[in-house]
């Protein structure tokens, strides 16, 4: 007779707006394998743009623990008492905040779960990364294992004394069939249409909310300088994000009022970039863009700020360009290079093969799932087996 134990594995995230971190989560909490994993997920604030992306048969499986700004400590006790009630083989971390309290919170409620921690930063802000020297250090490394989301992002923390174990390195990954240009001609037409543009502008495509890190000015900038440069250039900014009224304000100040326009939040964003014919990343931070692989995928020439892990995804003249953050003449000359018709095809071509050959979503599940059941096996809990 055939018997399955699935392990239980508990996600532990702050919040689930529009992030990389955020859908990477929901992505390995929605994707594990059901058979070997009973999969639970608590997010720590009521920001909840990405709830959506649960499935209806998991709703009952996600939980907010209600904490407010700063040290929560009647939050922490809401979370004790749940995480207890869960009682998970393994706790996975995502970024400081949610560790911190995902330690404390295991201490509590007289659990020995390991605690896997993923983390998804490389730049942090001042008063962030003084949190990181004197709190958060401890709390990686007393857990169990610490995953980066890319190589350079691994060797940076680790200069810097954060890990002592090292730590791996597990690539994100996208589902490539999903993220695939079915769209025809005239469904993109209609799309540009929608936002004033015709089927011959070269229209540039930025998927990121509107946060100032996204550096959103820059490319509108550099924008104005290809409209200078005779090319039909305009700006397709998908997305939405607390600095909506900034960007406005440089979409005025370089008068690109016809040339510009935002989408707002798109629960799909698939149909806004197959309407584009590249895609920019000038983030002045960012560790290893999701929305870089989904365009990619899509295929589409990326032009990317090499900051984080953008070697890693972009191989410069062959499935699009690196150019040094904060310079917008580099970021507009690797820009109109894409103009050309016969560069743009190659490039796209090349990159949807680069992410289908090396950043799929199934390996790297597979190595999620391998690595999970690994860890509950070391720490003697009962795990996914057939008896």
């Amino acid at each position: 007779m055939t018997r399955t134990k699935r392990t239980a594995v508990t996600f532990l995230i702050d919040s689930l707006e529009v992030g990389g971190a955020e859908k990477h989560t929901l992505q390995l909490f929605n994707a594990l394998d059901p058979a070997r994993f009973n999969t639970s997920l608590a997010y720590l604030k009521r920001k909840e743009e990405m709830l959506p992306l649960v499935p209806p048969d998991r709703a009952s499986q996600v939980w907010c623990a209600e904490f407010g700004r700063g040290w929560d400590f009647h939050g922490l006790r809401r979370l004790s008492k749940w995480l207890g009630s869960r009682d998970p083989q393994l706790l996975v971390c995502i970024n400081t905040y949610p560790l911190f309290y995902g330690h404390l919170a295991r201490w509590l409620a007289g659990l020995r779960s390991p605690i896997v921690e993923i983390f998804h930063s490389t730049k942090l802000h001042p008063r962030e990364d003084r949190k990181m020297r004197l709190v958060y250090r401890h709390f990686f490394n007393q857990s169990d294992l610490v995953i980066y989301v890319c190589e350079a992002q691994r060797v940076l923390w680790k200069s810097r004394g954060l890990d002592r174990n090292g730590g791996i390195c597990i690539h994100n990954g996208i589902d490539t069939e999903y993220f695939n240009d079915h769209y025809s001609q005239e469904e993109k037409a209609g799309r540009r249409a929608q936002y004033g543009f015709t089927t011959n502008d070269f229209v540039v495509g930025i998927c990121a909310e509107l946060r100032p890190e996204k550096q959103h000015g820059e490319l509108l900038a550099a924008i104005a300088r290809l409209k200078r440069d005779g090319i039909s250039a305009k700006c397709l900014i998908i997305g939405d994000g607390p600095c909506r009224e900034e960007v406005e304000g440089k979409i005025l100040e370089f008068g690109l009022q016809s040339d510009a326009a935002i989408t707002g939040f798109q629960e799909d964003v698939r149909p806004c970039v197959a309407a584009c014919t590249c895609l920019a990343i000038v983030s002045s931070s960012e560790t290893f863009s999701l929305a870089a692989l989904e365009a990619m995928a899509m295929g589409k020439p990326i032009v990317m700020s090499d900051i984080g892990g953008a070697s890693e995804q972009i191989v410069n003249g062959y499935n699009g360009y690196l150019y040094s953050p904060g310079d917008v003449s580099g970021l507009a000359n690797a820009l109109k290079a894409i103009t050309d018709v016969e560069v743009c095809e190659r490039l796209g071509a090349q990159a949807r093969q680069r992410v289908r050959q090396r950043y799929s979503s199934t390996p790297m599940l597979k190595k999620y799932e391998n690595l999970f059941t690994e860890i509950c096996l070391r720490n003697g809990g009962p795990v996914s087996q057939m008896n």
